[in-house]
């Protein structure tokens, strides 16, 4: 299973429908002639390619590397035009799907966030338009970077608000053992559900405006923000 992230440098459109319009004949036929060409796209498919590299195989070596099974599935005449690669882990199918006006690359599921930022920062950095069509959803270059900032502390308000939720909830945990009859188990146990949670949220407030945990540390950029490249 993989995504598909398209690149290219013009038309610029910021409507999915219409980016959905201008790749439908390159999916279809290949045909990329909608697409302008440009230098960056090759240049972003070499930046990838240093980040996550990855070296083509001959022919010999990629034989070499089937089983017998596998070898079973091609023809003689098959077996002799494949080829593979060596390397290149986050991405799906390589080599890339590339012509000079537009960049295709499939990324497995389950990749590193990090890789979706790269391909994120870099489409910005080279000014091209990055289409998603699973979303379907296009970024373009000069769409706004969500910063990365920290939980700010719990207001007076909501100190307030959680500490009363524990009380009327401790309370009525309370009044649920209290009751002489075969529903006093049932009640004290919901009651004391819902009143163990709302404790655990106010302890880890406690403990938040403490210092003791930092609720900031291992928050990573979402894959709007723009990494280092």
């Amino acid at each position: 299973m993989s995504m598909t992230l398209i690149l290219w440098k013009a038309p610029i459109v910021d409507d999915p429908e219409e980016a959905e319009a201008l790749t439908e004949p390159w999916y279809r036929t290949g045909d990329d002639s909608a697409f302008e060409p440009s230098p960056d796209v090759a240049t972003v498919a070499e930046e990838l390619r240093r980040l996550y590299p990855w070296r083509d195989l001959s022919n010999e070596e990629t034989v070499a590397r089937l089983s017998e099974e596998e070898r079973q599935r091609y023809t003689p005449e098959a077996l002799k035009e494949i080829r593979g690669v060596d390397g290149g882990e986050p991405f799906a199918d390589l080599p890339f799907h590339q012509t000079d006006r537009l960049l295709a690359i499939d990324v497995r599921w389950g990749a590193d966030d990090e890789v979706i930022a790269a391909i994120v920062a870099l489409a910005r950095k080279y000014e091209l338009v990055l289409y998603d069509p699973q979303g379907p959803d296009v970024f373009l270059p000069t769409d706004p970077i969500e910063e990365l900032t920290e939980v700010p502390p719990p207001t007076a308000f909501e100190w307030f608000k959680i500490v009363a939720i524990c009380a009327f909830l401790l309370a009525l945990t309370y009044a649920a053992w209290l009751i002489p009859s075969w529903l006093r188990w049932p009640a004290v146990v919901v009651a004391g559900f819902f009143a163990a949670a709302a404790l655990f949220v106010l302890g880890a407030m406690i403990v938040g405006i403490l210092g003791i945990i930092d609720v900031n540390e291992g928050r990573t950029a979402c894959t709007e923000d723009k990494p280092t490249i």
